[in-house]
């Protein structure tokens, strides 16, 4: 599954990082996106400090700030949570997708999706498109 984008709910960020340096919100942030796209963080300090971009003095002096928001296993429970639910809508959508193509209560998309209320999108959704008459000849009678 390509994760393109990645939900960062600004207030509860804020709220949790407000301590944080520029250089450690930058370190923080990179290690959420990697994360993210890759499913966990590696283990190592030195695999983390070069996600982070940080030379191995940055890291030294930086990396108990970042890993406060970490499990010891480098796990963190909100981009897990949001991970989950990232698939859980990514499944979803392939499921409905499938039954996209297919009739649903002897109907097609075209015409579970129509207009109700307008008789000529539903003839055109049933195949049968025609032009009303009616009002031209009740026009010319008057």
């Amino acid at each position: 599954m390509a994760r393109q984008w990645i939900p960062l709910y600004i207030g509860d960020y804020y709220r949790d990082t407000r301590h944080l340096t520029t250089l450690q919100h930058g370190a923080y942030l990179l290690l959420i996106m990697e994360y993210w796209t890759k499913g966990s963080l590696p283990k190592t300090p030195q695999e983390l400090r070069k996600i982070c971009g940080l030379s191995y003095h940055q890291w030294r002096s930086n990396s108990l700030a970042i890993a406060s928001f970490f499990t010891p296993d480098w796990r963190h429970a909100r981009v897990e949570r949001e991970l989950e639910k990232a698939k859980e809508i990514s499944l979803k959508r392939a499921v409905y997708g499938a039954k996209g193509g297919r009739v649903s209560r002897g109907k097609n998309n075209i015409e579970r999706f129509v207009v109700i209320n307008n008789p000529a999108s539903k003839s055109l959704a049933k195949g049968r498109y025609t032009t009303s008459t009616k009002t031209e000849t009740s026009e010319e009678e008057s």
